[in-house]
C-alpha cells in the first residue's frame, strides 16, 4: 500500500477528516524538500570548508582574507557533527540521506 493509498484509506475509514490527509500530505512535502535544502546545505559547507582548509591567507588580496575569515566564522559555528557531515558529503562519502557510504 503506498502513502497516497494508506492515506485515502485512513479518509475512507473515518480515522481523519479528508482536510486534516491533505495537511499531512503537503506536511510530508515540506519535510522532503526541507532535507533536500539541508543536503544541498551541507555539501555547499562541505565544499566550502575543503577550500577553507587549502588556502593560504597571506597569499591572498585583503578583500579575499575578509571574505574567508568571515567564511571561517561561520564554519566554527556549525557543530562537530554537522561540520563532520557536511565534509563527509562533500568528499562523497556519504549518501543523499546522510549515510556513510560503503567503500
Amino acid at each position: 500500500m503506498t502513502r497516497r493509498t494508506r492515506r485515502l484509506s485512513n479518509v475512507a475509514d473515518g480515522e481523519m477528516s479528508y482536510g486534516e490527509a491533505q495537511a499531512r500530505a503537503c506536511l510530508g512535502a515540506e519535510i522532503e524538500l526541507i532535507i533536500r535544502e539541508r543536503e544541498r546545505l551541507l555539501q555547499a559547507a562541505g565544499a566550502a570548508a575543503a577550500v577553507f582548509s587549502t588556502l593560504d591567507l597571506d597569499s591572498l588580496p585583503a578583500e579575499a582574507r575578509a571574505c574567508v575569515r568571515n567564511l571561517g566564522s561561520v564554519l566554527e559555528t556549525l557543530s562537530e557533527e554537522t561540520l563532520t557531515d557536511a565534509i563527509e558529503m562533500a568528499i562523497g562519502q556519504r549518501d543523499d540521506l546522510g549515510f556513510p557510504v560503503a567503500h
